[in-house]
């Protein structure tokens, strides 16, 4: 398993913005917190998204294969701090774009061609073959031993500084935009409460 790749967003963040929040919902009890919890947990959900989609430019992997390796813990009132995490292993190579897709024993022998990234074109995978929906590759020059091929695994996709620095980018204005939104929220919920 790949070291876990983590974006954090905290309240230590854009301090002049957090005080003014915290000035205007002073009299709410635990306004402050929710606003910040709330904000953070819609950035860290923008973040996920853009970490979706950056990769999703690179490499030839479905949003749904990516999407899976990323959890969200959520901010809470208790505690003010949201992290994206991508986790996983070495993904099989089926999951990127191959040809062909069907079995390639027997008489129906082909090249098996694969392409990771979207820049350049596939790459002939020597001394290997599509068995049962699985791409094998053969150790030697006799039949067996065979073994799964693999292409990268998430958390090193996403620790490339790029997508890493366009997720936090995200994450950031995302926060910016949705703090201010939460404390009027916030508010107007207090209102509510209190008219009764």
């Amino acid at each position: 398993m790949s070291k876990p790749f983590e974006v954090i967003i905290s309240d230590g963040q854009s301090t002049l913005q957090l005080n003014r929040v915290a000035q205007a919902l002073r009299g709410i009890p635990k306004g402050y917190e929710k606003a910040v919890s709330r904000a953070m947990n819609r950035a860290a959900t923008a973040g996920r998204a853009a970490a979706v989609a950056t990769i999703r430019n690179e490499y030839t992997l479905k949003a749904s294969t990516i999407r899976r390796h990323f959890t969200i813990e959520r901010a809470s009132v208790g505690s003010l701090e949201a992290l994206v995490i991508g986790k996983g292993t070495m993904l099989p190579l089926v999951q990127y774009k191959t040809r062909p897709k069907t079995d390639t024993t027997g008489n129906a022998r082909k090249p098996v061609r694969v392409q990771v990234k979207r820049k350049g074109g596939a790459k002939r995978l020597g001394s290997s073959f599509v068995f049962k929906g699985k791409i094998l590759q053969r150790l030697g020059t006799k039949s067996l031993p065979v073994k799964e091929a693999y292409g990268p695994a998430i958390p090193l996709i996403a620790s490339n500084d790029e997508i890493s620095r366009n997720v936090r980018n995200v994450m950031q204005e995302t926060f910016a935009e949705r703090i201010d939104h939460e404390a009027g929220y916030a508010i107007n919920e207090f209102i509510k409460k209190k008219r009764g």
